[in-house]
């Protein structure tokens, strides 16, 4: 498979050049081949309010995490994650790691509320499904076509798309219920109100207030669940929605700094390198380029 850049998001429709265009079908809204087989610069956690995502995992393996739950994955799974749901990622350190994932705006598929592709008790994650290399045939055509943008080539992208969302609801028919365990209740419930709150201060005792729940128990869970303590998952939580900030908008750091949480620009410009390995500027260079 060729590509033109690594770890490329490449937009296709806008939300209004859709409504004007399209007529209220859902439409292809991006399309993203990432590359961190040098474990460059990954994508942390983040959502996207109005766009569900289709992601195929074409080399390698890891863990994913979906609406707050974390599966392990490898090449030929694909993941589906419906708008509003929260997502991060950790490939395998030290070794190739490749995936491709379109955007889907206006989605609305019969009998599930708007934005989800499935529904919310069922797991996320399918595992080399027969429809896999079809899909990634699809994914990589878009890819090629929103790179060269020919005449025509958001039309093509939106007819791969469609085509892609019929295999997609046929790979979900006869999912089975993720297993749910007897804390994840209120571990929901406190991961919400983080994500609801990320660009303030939450602290460890701003929680036990709000949940009336012990210091030890809710860290212990929340490390459990999660793999990172309270202050970390607040810290990458922000750093996610700062790389989606830097790629799809035009917001100055300084800005964007100010709405995440960060004590100003400089301090969030160094914590952003420190994690992602470059400078909030140059990652807006190195998500948008042509």
């Amino acid at each position: 498979m060729e590509q033109t850049g690594i770890n490329q998001q490449r937009f296709i429709y806008t939300a209004a050049e859709a409504a004007e265009q399209l007529g209220g079908q859902p439409y292809i809204a991006h399309v993203c081949y990432s590359d961190w087989t040098d474990g460059d610069h990954s994508t942390l956690m983040h959502c996207h309010e109005d766009i569900a995502e289709v992601l195929l995992i074409l080399e390698g393996r890891g863990d994913y995490t979906v609406d707050l739950r974390r599966y392990q994955v490898a090449a030929g799974d694909v993941i589906l994650c419906s708008s509003g749901a929260l997502h991060d990622e950790f490939p395998r350190a030290g070794e190739p790691y490749r995936t491709l994932c379109i955007g889907i705006g206006a989605l609305a598929l019969p009998g599930l509320p708007a934005g989800c592709l499935i529904e919310s008790r069922f797991s996320p994650v399918f595992r080399r499904p027969e429809q896999f290399d079809d899909l990634r045939q699809m994914f990589c055509q878009i890819d090629r076509y929103a790179a060269e943008r020919e005449d025509g080539y958001q039309r093509l992208c939106q007819y791969l798309m469609l085509a892609s969302l019929e295999l997609i609801r046929r790979m979900a028919r006869g999912r089975e219920a993720a297993p749910e365990a007897p804390e994840e209740a209120i571990f929901r419930q406190v991961a919400r109100y983080i994500d609801r709150h990320y660009a303030e201060d939450v602290s460890i005792e701003r929680l036990v207030r709000a949940f009336y729940i012990s210091p030890y128990h809710l860290s212990h869970m929340f490390k459990q669940k999660t793999g990172y303590t309270v202050k970390q998952y607040l810290l990458r939580r922000r750093l996610g929605e700062a790389q989606i900030r830097l790629a799809s908008t035009q917001d100055s750091v300084q800005t964007i700094a100010e709405e995440l949480g960060f004590e100003d620009a400089s301090y969030f410009s160094r914590i952003f390198s420190k994690y992602i390995g470059l400078t909030p500027t140059e990652y807006r260079k190195y998500r948008t380029r042509d």
